[in-house]
């Protein structure tokens, strides 16, 4: 909890509020209580009738009772609001698999909602109540305070001891759900593949194992929860009847206390042990979210090396290694300074070309330094071979939402042969488009992704085999706009084509994990060593 805590104090002033309206609360409660006893002794024992103003002082501290208790919970939502904004502005920065990231900022940082929400107001409620309750009864009869103080700590205690295994669980549960997003997110990108090769029945069993595992963590979760709840109840209970009892006895058969003590003080009873019963429930809640606390604790201070900016023309890779999590695979670079130009990039699918194009956008955690030119800075743009399509109008997938001149665009499709097609369409250039639209072929994406760049050009563009599977023509047309491209920006290409690799004047081959940069001057490799 210590994390989730330390969040909460850049926030002190909720500190100081939580602190005032449960001392407020408190005082509140007592009040309550003496009220309501005057009330009861003035019917049942006194046979008075007139209480009229002790009743419209009951109802002002009920009234003020819920608003502060409002006060209480709106200041918990809006630190909760502020942390998890604070924790999502940090972690969308981070670099890891696509399923932890987008399982982190959602489910995990949902997941300390509560901490800030319910466990720390009940914290400064279940601190200050008790203790302002304990004081009255002190001067008011402390035979019952007494009794409180014996009876109080085995409540706190029990709930110590059942939050560890609380805490253990959450933590198993996440790291259940992370490992279930990479795996589920990994199936749906690949499914085409995994039809291909007959591969479902072992992709649904594992999908489905996955899944087990998760609720199985979940359920231990829900029944340390009952079973918490459970004795909870039992103990506050149990403490309560002692006191009932002891009241009782002193009311009936020494006749030691008058009927209106023993009304204040049986009216205190259930708030003195609901107060900490609640923090009980709370704490449960709390070692759950700090559970969640604590992996996102992991990936906030994980230290990540940042880009360097220089101010050579060059790109420089120092003892530069990144590798995929569960996989044996890795891209070293020890040491290598490539001068801004155009490269195609080369090699076995699988050898590391798209890890590079990756590391060069930072979009993936790597080791050792990586220096830039300061022309670079936010100028480097990555187009993978399987750019998005989204389910959106034409021009919002071309624009991206970003501010844009319609004439440019159109122009711009007409370079790419698409103005035609996004023409003859239902509603021309406002038709969506996409998984629930009008479809496009292949080459048609493609090309659309490439306008993309082409509206909002970057200096350095890296290209993921933008001819791809492409008809001859598709493939000419981008070829051409990659040499416009070309005179106003740096492109690195990714190839396919022994053609485009032989016509190439830099060329960074990649085999197994390793990059070798052959210049113009320098001797080619030979033709059979390229798999693409």
């Amino acid at each position: 909890m210590k994390f989730l805590t330390k969040l909460s104090f850049n926030y002190r002033w909720t500190h100081f509020i939580f602190f005032i309206l449960s001392l407020l609360l408190s005082i509140i409660i007592v009040l309550q209580s003496v009220q309501i006893g005057k009330v009861v002794d003035a019917v049942l024992y006194q046979h008075k009738m007139d209480f009229t103003i002790v009743l419209l002082t009951i109802f002002i501290i009920l009234i003020s009772r819920s608003v502060v208790q409002m006060g209480l919970k709106v200041t918990g939502n809006t630190l909760s609001i502020k942390v998890k904004h604070q924790l999502r502005a940090v972690l969308s920065k981070k670099k890891d698999d696509a399923g932890t990231i987008m399982n982190n900022i959602q489910q995990g940082i949902e997941g300390v909602h509560p901490f800030f929400s319910d466990y720390l107001p009940q914290v400064y409620r279940s601190m200050l109540i008790p203790c302002t309750i304990l004081i009255f009864l002190l001067f008011f009869h402390y035979q019952t305070s007494l009794i409180m103080l014996i009876t109080a700590p085995f409540i706190p205690i029990f709930y110590i001891i059942i939050g560890i295994n609380t805490e253990k669980e959450a933590t198993r549960q996440m790291l259940s759900l992370n490992r279930f997003s990479n795996y589920f997110l990994n199936v749906m990108k690949g499914i085409m593949t995994i039809k291909a090769f007959d591969y479902e029945e072992k992709a649904l069993n594992q999908t489905a194992k996955y899944s087990e595992q998760y609720k199985e963590h979940t359920m231990k979760i829900l029944k340390t929860a009952f079973l918490s709840t459970l004795m909870l109840e039992f103990i506050a209970m149990l403490s309560i009847g002692i006191i009932a009892l002891e009241i009782g006895l002193s009311l009936l058969v020494f006749h030691s206390i008058s009927f209106y003590t023993s009304v204040v003080v049986l009216m205190l009873a259930p708030e003195f042990y609901n107060a900490l019963k609640d923090l009980g429930l709370a704490f449960h809640t709390g070692k759950t979210a700090a559970g969640y606390g604590e992996i996102l604790s992991e990936q906030m201070t994980e230290s990540v090396p940042q880009l360097e900016y220089i101010a050579e023309d060059i790109i420089r890779f120092t003892d530069v290694r990144t590798h995929y999590d569960n996989s044996e695979f890795s891209l070293d670079i020890p040491h290598l300074e490539l001068p801004l130009d155009h490269y195609t990039i080369a090699g076995a699918s699988g050898a590391g070309k798209s890890t590079f194009a990756k590391l060069l956008c930072n979009r993936i955690p790597f080791e050792g330094q990586m220096a830039l030119s300061n022309k670079l800075q936010n100028e480097v743009v990555y187009l993978s071979q399987f750019d998005a399509i989204l389910s959106d109008s034409v021009i919002n997938n071309i624009t991206m939402y970003n501010d844009y001149d319609f004439e440019q665009v159109v122009a711009l499709a007409k370079k790419f042969r698409l103005h035609e097609r996004f023409n003859k369409m239902p509603d021309g250039y406002d038709t969506v488009i996409g998984p629930e639209g009008e479809q496009l072929s292949g080459g048609e994406a493609r090309r659309l992704s490439l306008m993309r760049v082409f509206l909002y050009p970057k200096k350095l563009i890296i290209l993921d085999e933008p001819t791809a599977m492409l008809d001859k023509e598709s493939r000419d047309i981008i070829l051409g706009a990659i040499d416009e491209l070309k005179k106003h920006s740096y492109v690195m290409m990714i190839a396919h084509h022994d053609m485009t690799v032989k016509q190439s004047k830099q060329l960074l081959y990649f085999h197994d994990g390793r990059m070798k940069h052959v210049s113009n001057e320098e001797k080619r490799l030979n033709n059979d060593e390229m798999d693409e």
